[in-house]
């Protein structure tokens, strides 16, 4: 709540993996703030003319249901106007709600159509991410102990056992754990590894194994020991 109007959040995936929509209501008319989530051709040309726009950036997370929670949240309440970063606003109509409704098709079938992304495959999403390490920067006066979480994904179509492991420069000591993690599921741990030397930007990283296939080093992180700066 702020002053008079009252904004919803939601999360919401496809253009960036980690950003959120925005519903508020203002003069008695429905908002939506999308962000670069959706996109179109054909200028101002009414809805039912329009083709729509494919705008995703990878490296910041991108799942294969990527954009059901922003189709979800907009079919169920139907904003008179959705805002968004780059065009003038949309005045929705049925048509505009057609689209949205095909943007789950036409993400999912175009990397399917790209990428072994099927049920069967062997796969980390069509974003490729086995995992990351966070915090991904860290500075020690001297060399220790460094913390961190770490997410590994689930690469198979079924439950699975995922074997991780911090692995560093020679001399350097990580833990390792065992986790069960769902069909195409996210799991973290929180895991420790020894800096045993003076550094700047060291990298290291989780290596993942699932059910007894190794993936590799799935993830990094960097670390600073000693000196002044990162």
């Amino acid at each position: 709540q702020w002053e008079e109007f009252n904004f919803q959040f939601a999360p919401m995936s496809g253009h960036t993996r980690f950003s959120a929509l925005i519903g508020f209501e203002a003069d008695g008319i429905e908002y939506a703030h999308t962000g670069d989530q959706y996109f179109f051709f054909s200028g101002e040309q009414p809805f039912a003319n329009r083709i729509r726009f494919q705008n995703h950036v990878y490296t910041n997370g991108a799942r294969l249901d990527g954009y059901e929670q922003s189709s979800a949240w907009l079919l169920a309440r139907r904003p008179a106007i959705v805002l968004n970063g780059h065009e003038p606003p949309f005045h929705t109509d049925a048509d505009f709600f057609q689209h949205i409704e095909a943007w789950n098709s036409d993400y999912r079938d175009l990397h399917q159509a790209l990428m072994p992304l099927g049920e069967g495959d062997v796969h980390f999403d069509l974003d490729s991410w086995g995992g990351w390490i966070w915090p991904y920067r860290q500075q020690l006066a001297e060399p220790g102990p460094v913390d961190v979480t770490v997410t590994v994904r689930n690469p198979f179509g079924r439950p699975a056992k995922m074997q991780v492991r911090l692995v560093g420069p020679e001399g350097w000591t990580g833990s390792e754990t065992s986790l069960v993690a769902e069909a195409r599921a996210e799991v973290s741990c929180d895991l420790q590894i020894v800096a045993a030397t003076t550094c700047r930007r060291q990298a290291f990283a989780a290596e993942l194994t699932v059910d007894g296939r190794p993936f590799g080093q799935v993830a990094e992180a960097l670390v600073t020991v000693g000196g002044k700066f990162f």
